[in-house]
């Protein structure tokens, strides 16, 4: 039985993961978490942007596939999904920050 990597079954997800090497292992962690959530925010914004245009086409009556425009659409829901979940996720653990006594 041979066992596929994630990546075969998920080829959006490698967008989204970074493929340098660790933030700890570089100079500056802080900044590239900052560069992390940076392009992660460009990419769902482009991402929502040709997702919008691809409706418009379709609205506009262009000869734009049905298939087509529901996957970009999807996928632009997906990251917007994701990215909120990250927003939560610093938002809960810089208020547990906040909680901590020193």
């Amino acid at each position: 039985m041979t066992v596929d990597a994630i990546g075969a079954f998920s080829p959006s997800i490698a967008g989204v993961l970074p493929t340098s090497s660790s933030p700890v292992a570089s100079g500056s962690p802080a900044a590239d978490f900052g560069q992390l959530l940076g392009d992660g925010l460009g990419r769902l914004d482009a991402s929502v942007k040709s997702a919008e245009s691809g409706l418009r086409a379709m609205a506009a009556g262009q000869d734009v596939p049905v298939h087509d425009v529901m996957i970009s659409l999807e996928q632009a829901r997906m990251q917007l999904m994701f990215m909120v979940e990250v927003r939560n996720r610093v938002v809960e653990a810089y208020q547990e920050l906040m909680r901590m006594q020193l």
